[in-house]
């Protein structure tokens, strides 16, 4: 399932530099809405980026810096509603993949797991554009089942496979194993791997397949011997509630409609939160 990873590509494009273009929206009919916004926050990234796309009549086409769609009339700022502090994001003028610019609002700021934040983008006729967004945060989460799969040492080339679920996360983003072979640690990817089940999430660890894996990484020949294997720590990148479409389909003609898949009130876009989750498989007892 890449449901959630295809959106956060969506919005990981329109933040590299692609241009997205918002369409063609007359401001004196656009249902209250006056901004189109691209963005999250990332727990583990205290450098956060916002994409901003004025609603106009005509769709932004910004060609030179001298443009008159170059200047911008909104001011960004984002709250932290456990603590009110108020942070006012930079504005700048970024070229896009195709030559254009675009508005590119970044600040720098911890965000924390469990907070909730407020972002909202004021015109100077006082009408604001806003969205809301909690960072996740598993405290309580372990995994089933929560203890190494092998007693103490096991031959990485070992055809063993144990399934795993991750209770109350329900759209990771990002999956990786570390291996501890003997003292070095090793990654290895597993992405969005696995399925959603009965609120949670289920994937399959495969140590034959993660061999292989672990030789490249550490640039071996396939037929290497590796160390074995003493611990495991699983590592998750886990996407916010509102990264999921309606009624859990992902159908990109639906999902293309303007206000489909968004959180933004007065506005069009998805700004949303990012999140990490991390557990040790413990030892069984001997």
């Amino acid at each position: 399932m890449t449901r959630g990873a295809n959106i956060l590509g969506v919005i990981l494009a329109c933040l590299a530099g692609l241009s997205c273009d918002s369409g063609d929206f007359d401001p004196f009919d656009n249902d209250r809405r006056y901004f189109t916004v691209f963005g999250y926050l990332d727990e583990r990234d205290a450098q956060h980026t916002l994409r901003v796309i004025p609603l106009t009549r005509l769709a932004e086409n910004i060609t030179d810096p001298s443009d008159p769609q170059a200047s911008i009339d909104g001011v960004v700022t984002s709250t932290d509603l456990r603590t009110g502090e108020v942070t006012r994001w930079n504005h700048r003028l970024d070229r896009l993949s195709d030559g254009n610019y675009g508005h590119v609002f970044r600040a720098r700021f911890p965000a924390r797991a469990g907070r909730s934040y407020l972002l909202e983008i004021t015109r100077n006729d006082g009408t604001v554009t806003w969205a809301e967004t909690t960072i996740p945060r598993f405290p309580a989460v372990r995994p089933v089942p929560d203890t190494l799969f092998f007693p103490w040492e096991v031959n990485p080339d070992s055809a063993l496979t144990q399934r795993v679920f991750l209770p109350g996360i329900t759209s990771p983003w990002d999956i990786h194993l570390m291996y501890d072979l003997s003292g070095r640690w090793v990654r290895v990817p597993y992405g969005r791997t696995g399925r959603r089940v009965d609120g949670g999430w289920e994937f399959t660890v495969d140590l034959a397949d993660d061999a292989g894996k672990m030789r490249e990484v550490m640039g071996l020949p396939p037929t290497a011997p590796l160390a074995g294997v003493h611990a495991i720590e699983l590592q998750v990148r886990t996407l916010a509630e509102e990264w999921d479409p309606p009624d859990g389909e992902f159908d990109p003609e639906v999902l293309a409609q303007p206000g489909v898949l968004s959180n933004v009130q007065q506005g069009y876009g998805l700004w949303s939160g990012i999140g990490s989750y991390f557990h040790t498989f413990i030892r069984p007892p001997q």
